[in-house]
């Protein structure tokens, strides 16, 4: 019987049917025989694992009568799982197959979500789907994944466009106590405080019991372990199927979470593999773009929205770190950040965590507690493609000059008159006073010398990825603090 054996690295890696690695003896039409168990059933193809744990692919037309009416029944019971976890999950999800080998627009399209990064390499989907009219009747909460009603569900690409992650995260101290809009509208209401800690109770136990129920009823009793680094360490339960991993954690006072990752993921306890500096520094350099009117910015970062909730500061912190290589979570972040119920994280509590993680992926950081926004500092960083993350005040005032000048860059023909315009807006608001208030942070991200402009990007969508403002805006706002995570 011949046999072509693959090497796979790392533990088991099921994919395919649902009762993978069960040991039979496989007898060919020769009639030599192989104690094995199925991994993958494809048209012609049949993956096997041999008792001696090595890894195999035969041809189906090899195999005898007795074993293709096992593979059938095989397939037959994994299409009937697949209905199974497909009324589970509430969605047309899984597939014959592994999940984690599908594109992820596919699956993202399957799960309703919308983009969120569009950056290849770095592509994200994203769905608040408590505050979203999709779902069933198109009523604003009715999406349900595995049982209960998700607040955020984020899907995440790998650098190869494939299913890498599902995040999805129920009750929670920030969307759970948010009663204010997206975007630059969530300033105007940032919590429910009539919602006490009790309520936050209650919520996680709810929606913890509801997934729970669900996947134990659809798969079976779940396995427990720790998963996670450093801060964000954390007690999961784990269910397995098909190649995927389905954690759930319930962190009292913080959030209940479902991911679904790889086996093999899971079987490292979530821990990374470290990206070799060359190649970040190489993909930095790439980043900064240079246009013909003096704009020089950093694209490529990829964008988290925070949703309505006041989740600045772990948003753009996940953004910078998965720019550089890290893998971030705006929630576990929020959750080393010691971030308020609805929002609020002060940066000093977070940057110290984010300090940590990135010392031990061999990466370094900078702070400055100056907040010098001269263009020769900013441009040391940018050129670079660092982005700079900036503490200050997302002022009403502040947001209607970015959005009206970004929008008015469109249609520039006369550089040198928008420069003079420009010059005349700033010396505006540098006699003003100042009004530390909407307490913000953001990056910047690009300058322009001529015209003495600086590129901001905010953590609430594509529509804010990119905005221009004056000089003298940005000193007028600056809260004089900045943050940078270097190669």
């Amino acid at each position: 019987m011949y046999f072509r054996k693959i090497a796979i690295a790392g533990l088991l890696f099921v994919a395919g049917i649902a009762v993978a690695a069960e040991q039979r003896t496989f007898t060919d039409t020769q009639g030599r025989t192989l104690r094995a168990g199925v991994l993958n059933i494809t048209e012609k193809v049949v993956k096997l694992r041999g008792s001696d744990g090595s890894v195999f692919e035969l041809e189906k037309k090899l195999l005898s009568k007795k074993d293709l009416e096992y593979l059938d029944e095989l397939e037959n019971r994994e299409l009937e799982e697949v209905k199974k976890m497909n009324r589970a999950a509430g969605h047309e999800l899984f597939q014959k197959g592994s999940l984690l080998d599908r594109p992820a627009k596919e699956v993202a399209e399957a799960l309703k979500l919308r983009p969120e990064s569009k950056v290849y390499g770095l592509l994200s989907w994203r769905l608040y789907a408590a505050i979203s009219r999709v779902g069933s009747g198109g009523e604003a909460g009715s999406y349900r994944f595995f049982g209960a009603v998700p607040q955020s569900i984020a899907l995440y690409a790998n650098r190869q466009g494939m299913m890498q992650q599902i995040s999805v995260v129920y009750a929670n101290k920030g969307d759970s106590f948010s009663k204010a809009g997206m975007g630059e509208d969530h300033f105007d209401i940032s919590e429910d405080k009539e919602k006490g800690t009790e309520y936050l109770e209650q919520a996680l136990e709810k929606d913890f019991e509801a997934v729970s129920a669900c996947l134990t009823e659809a798969l079976g009793e779940p396995a427990k372990q720790r998963f996670g680094e450093g801060g964000a360490r954390r007690t999961v339960w784990r269910w397995d199927w098909n190649g995927a991993s389905m954690l759930l954690a319930h962190e009292e006072g913080e959030f209940v979470t479902l991911s679904v990752t790889s086996v093999e993921f899971a079987e490292n306890e979530g821990k990374t593999v470290r990206i070799d500096d060359s190649i970040v520094k190489k993909r930095l350099a790439a980043a900064v773009t240079r246009k013909e009117n003096g704009d020089v910015f950093i694209s490529g970062i990829p964008m988290v929205n925070q949703g309505p909730k006041g989740y600045c500061v772990p948003a753009t912190f996940e953004r910078a770190m998965r720019f550089m290589g890290l893998e971030a979570d705006m929630y576990l972040l929020a959750m080393v950040g010691q971030t308020a119920a609805g929002g609020g994280t002060h940066p000093k509590f977070l940057i110290e965590e984010v300090k940590s993680q990135v010392y031990q992926r061999g990466r370094r950081t900078r702070d400055d507690k100056a907040g010098d926004l001269s263009m020769n500092y900013l441009k040391r960083y940018i050129d670079q493609g660092i982005p700079i993350m900036w503490t200050m005040y997302s002022l009403k005032e502040y947001n209607e000059v970015a959005n009206s000048n970004t929008k008015k860059r469109e249609k520039i023909g006369d550089w040198a008159a928008w420069s003079e315009a420009v010059k005349e807006e700033s010396d505006k608001f540098e006699s003003l006073d100042k009004t530390p208030d909407n307490h913000h942070i953001c990056m910047i991200i690009g300058y322009n010398e001529e015209t003495e402009e600086l590129a901001v990007s905010d953590s609430w969508g594509p529509r804010y990825e990119l905005r221009w403002i004056p000089v003298g805006l940005a000193q007028w706002v600056n809260g004089h603090s900045l943050f940078m995570i270097l190669p």
